[in-house]
């Protein structure tokens, strides 16, 4: 959901209770992970930018210079896509859009290379009630590599401000659904909103945050195109929606080509 890089993940040990597995990190400081991957993480550990993350990043700049409101467009998109089960949130800034949806028979699993985003977003679904502590996973994991074995199968996942972090060109982000898909329901769904950096217009706050967040190695989206992403979506799912709102890129596909 937040801008966090790609996701590595670390040395566990996992306990059970009941049918549902936490997944605790054990010697944070060995994970390895690329420099860049590594300097888009490493501003989630900052605990005041996650206090004004939901107010400065989905509020204002989504508002004003990705001309994309959330609670217009991406909450509305998020709510519709969280299917009763098991779902996967990969990337979870401060779980807004989880806090913010219905998640009454959902099985929730959070995936972050940032074990302090890890740990507010669980407290506060925790602290709302929308979720049970020992019944939620947690898990630091590179997106890049294949799921720890043992993950269920979930019947959704979702990626949101996600893939514009992660380094590389479009190919290099979407070749995390070679994988992914294999980790999806066969009637399950996964989705997701990005930043465009091409084919979009941007206006003059846009422009200075994408300068910023590019040179800062917060963002690498300057080439990130919206039919590189549909491709890429249609390589490996039968259904594929799309839909570009100011300068996101909202996704979903279902039925894995697997």
């Amino acid at each position: 959901m937040a801008a966090t890089s790609t996701l590595t993940q670390r040395p566990t040990t996992t306990t059970s209770t009941m049918a549902h597995s936490t997944i605790r990190a054990e010697s944070p400081s060995k994970a390895p992970t690329s420099e860049a991957s590594a300097r888009g993480a490493a501003i989630y550990s900052q605990s005041w930018l996650l206090v004004i993350y939901d107010w400065w990043v989905l509020g204002i700049v989504s508002t004003y210079a990705w001309a994309c409101s959330v609670p217009d467009y991406t909450l509305p998109w998020f709510r519709n896509n969280v299917r009763k089960g098991h779902h996967l949130d990969i990337g979870v800034g401060t779980g807004y859009y989880l806090a913010k949806s219905d998640l009454t028979g959902v099985q929730v699993t959070l995936a972050d290379l940032n074990q302090d985003a890890l740990d507010a977003t669980k407290n506060r679904l925790v602290a709302e009630g929308k979720v049970k502590a020992e019944e939620t996973t947690c898990i630091l994991h590179d997106i890049t590599r294949p799921l720890p074995a043992s993950c269920p199968k979930f019947n959704s996942m979702s990626l949101y401000y996600l893939l514009h972090c992660m380094p590389g060109p479009v190919p290099a982000k979407t070749a995390i659904f070679s994988h992914l898909k294999h980790n999806l329901t066969p009637d399950g769904v996964i989705t997701g909103a990005s930043i465009l950096g091409k084919d979009v217009r941007h206006n003059l706050f846009g422009r200075v945050i994408m300068y910023f967040g590019n040179r800062g190695g917060m963002f690498d989206n300057r080439a990130d195109n919206s039919a590189d992403f549909d491709e890429a979506l249609r390589e490996h799912f039968h259904e594929v929606e799309t839909q570009v709102r100011g300068a996101i890129f909202l996704w979903k596909a279902s039925k894995p080509k697997v």
